[in-house]
């Protein structure tokens, strides 16, 4: 008695309609995984919770990363909020889940968002920001590519001197985007060392 046997012709068609049809699944399940991060990282998506944030949509839209006389192409909010790196960005956005449920249970309301969600939002944020050296900032600016003639001269000698006295964009540029609900020296605002 043999422990192969030659198996049926219905059994060998499967094998190929299978792969197909496996990898027609995983094509179509990548192509609404990509979908779904292209969507979320467009500013409409933001705008979704934060356009009713009386001053977040507003304040980025007056702001020069929206808007500038260079013409430059705006910064969107996933440039700023969102990492680039595969494994950082689904983290992001899995965290990010709890605001979403938070604002659909009516936790944060109009009402309440300046006064008891914004402070710890932009602590958080500032937090992350410090945390990496401003790391989103430096995707579009560069302190090797200044034109350190062009600027002033405190800014260029604090943009040269950055490096090395351990700074990041935040250290001088916070609330270039959104203003600060309080001062960032505020004990309110920075987080508490862990």
């Amino acid at each position: 008695m043999s422990l192969w046997r030659k198996p049926n012709r219905k059994w060998m068609l499967g094998i190929p309609i299978g792969g197909l049809l496996a990898f027609i699944l995983g094509g179509a399940a990548l192509s609404v995984f990509h979908f779904g991060m292209d969507y979320t990282n467009r500013n409409e998506f933001c705008y979704s919770c934060h356009i009713g944030m009386d001053t977040i949509v507003e304040e980025y839209q007056a702001s020069p990363h929206f808007k500038n006389a260079q013409g430059v192409v705006a910064a969107t909010c996933s440039d700023c909020h969102v990492p680039r790196e595969f494994f950082a960005k689904i983290a992001l956005k899995i965290g990010a889940t709890a605001d979403i449920y938070h604002k659909l249970t009516g936790d944060i309301t109009l009402e309440n968002f300046e006064a008891e969600h914004r402070p710890r939002l932009a602590a958080e944020v500032t937090k992350q920001f410090i945390e990496n050296k401003s790391k989103q900032c430096r995707y579009c600016h560069s302190v090797d590519k200044m034109d350190f003639e062009a600027q002033g001269r405190t800014v260029a000698r604090r943009h040269q001197m950055m490096e090395s006295r351990e700074q990041s964009c935040i250290d001088c540029h916070a609330g270039i985007a959104h203003h600060l609900p309080i001062s960032l020296d505020s004990p309110e605002t920075v987080p508490p060392e862990e």
